[in-house]
């Protein structure tokens, strides 16, 4: 398998990931965590603690703070090296990956215009498809995710649900449209060197 470091636009890119609702906190509850206020957020955390492991509120929050601080996403050595994001485009035009999905979606999430990824290099004869494409054919996960939509909003948990069971989701599964407040918050912090979060 040959890697090419690449700079790309998460943005423009539409990204399969295998997540559940023990590794995102929007599968989860229908908002990603980096949505909320750092008030909302904590609250949330002081309610539930630790139950949900990379789908705790908190889990991203930290980890964008964290690449932001170190500013992970312009810098192209990082890509270099063992823990680099590294990816897999599909001929349905998702992008698959190895690593580094949390990073990669709190970058489109954030609105982040350019960021470096290790891109699989291949040639196939077949037509490779991603999983989420293939389930979309046949129409689990619309549904699935309606349902557990309706579940989150009336606050309710199906009894047979599998918890390690992960899902196969695309970007349509998630938004990515509005400012997030932690983008906001972080603004604010530059702007009066008063640390918010």
């Amino acid at each position: 398998m040959g890697y090419e470091v690449k700079q790309i636009n998460p943005t423009q890119c539409t990204f399969t990931y295998n997540l559940g609702e023990y590794d995102c906190y929007e599968l989860r509850k229908g908002v990603c965590s980096l949505y909320l206020s750092e008030d909302e957020a904590l609250k949330i955390s002081e309610e539930e603690g630790n139950l949900f492991s990379d789908g705790n509120v908190m889990y991203c929050r930290n980890l964008a703070k964290s690449l932001l601080k170190a500013n992970y996403y312009n810098n192209i050595k990082v890509q270099e090296e063992d823990y680099s994001i590294r990816m897999h485009p599909r001929d349905c035009g998702h992008y698959v990956f190895t690593d580094g999905q949390h990073r990669t979606c709190i970058a489109k999430h954030l609105n982040l215009q350019s960021m470096y990824a290790c891109v699989e290099n291949y040639e196939s004869e077949e037509e490779i498809k991603c999983r989420a494409c293939y389930d979309k054919l046949e129409d689990k996960v619309k549904n699935k995710n309606i349902i557990k939509k309706i579940l989150s909003k009336l606050n309710l948990q199906r009894k047979d649900s599998d918890k390690d069971f992960k899902d196969f989701v695309d970007d349509e599964c998630m938004n990515f449209s509005e400012t997030p407040f932690f983008i906001k918050e972080s603004m604010k912090y530059e702007k009066t060197g008063v640390e918010k979060f």
